[in-house]
């Protein structure tokens, strides 16, 4: 069922830290090993997302001056390994979304959801315009889909998802963090000041003098929000 179980990309999120994406920075340099392909980060500040990304290693593609414009507190990273879908500028991740109705929002996301082709076919009989072939992108499109609130509608996207994956989704100045059922793709969170970091690997917690982390459990559902992490299955 799964096909390249070796590991692939990477993510690294930040919440409640301040200079988030230099913070992210950091982290995606030490999962640089996941993925050389391609980097990039998305910082919230406000409820706007801006987005940094491009192809090569993270010391290419983040210098100094862009890193600096990407404000906020909260922030998601990724370092890709091309598996589902091609190297096209359009699959580099994160993704974000703009939208009226919901906001801006991004998604960050390591392994392959399987069952992707079923529901790229469903969102676009819905009306959804796909601008890439990521499976990030079916991720968005799904929460964007949903109703209720942005945690309501991240757990009913987690929930439609098969695979081997880790997902980071940030918006409303929330950031969410899943594991799939069976726990195949690593994801673990770390308390860092008065925030949180989460990461594919702990070695880049422990970069930053981080030694007490906790891995998300499978199928594992994190919600920080207010200051703090919220756990559910």
């Amino acid at each position: 069922m799964f096909d390249e179980l070796h590991e692939e990309c990477g993510v690294f999120g930040c919440y409640h830290i301040p200079d988030a994406a230099s913070m992210t920075y950091y982290g995606l340099h030490s999962l640089q090993h996941r993925g050389q392909e391609a980097s990039g980060i998305a910082a919230e500040q406000d409820g706007q997302i801006t987005v940094l990304k491009g192809r090569g290693l993270t010391v290419d593609v983040f210098r100094k001056p862009e890193l600096a414009s990407l404000e906020g507190v909260n922030a998601i990273g990724h370092v890709r390994y091309s598996t589902a879908g091609g190297a096209e500028a359009a699959n580099i991740q994160p993704i974000v979304s703009h939208s009226s109705r919901l906001g801006d929002v991004a998604v960050a996301h390591n392994g392959q959801i399987v069952n992707e082709k079923e529901l790229r076919r469903e969102l676009e009989e819905k009306g959804a315009i796909f601008q890439g072939t990521s499976d990030s992108e079916v991720i968005l499109h799904l929460i964007r889909m949903e109703e209720g609130t942005l945690e309501e509608r991240v757990k009913k996207a987690a929930a439609r998802l098969e695979g081997a994956f880790a997902v980071l989704v940030e918006g409303e100045g929330k950031l969410f963090a899943f594991r799939d059922t069976h726990g195949l793709r690593p994801l673990s969170t770390a308390r860092f000041q008065d925030g949180w970091m989460v990461s594919s690997e702990t070695c880049a917690f422990e970069v930053m003098g981080i030694y007490d982390s906790e891995t998300v459990p499978a199928g594992g559902f994190c919600t920080f929000e207010d200051g703090i992490l919220r756990r559910s299955s």
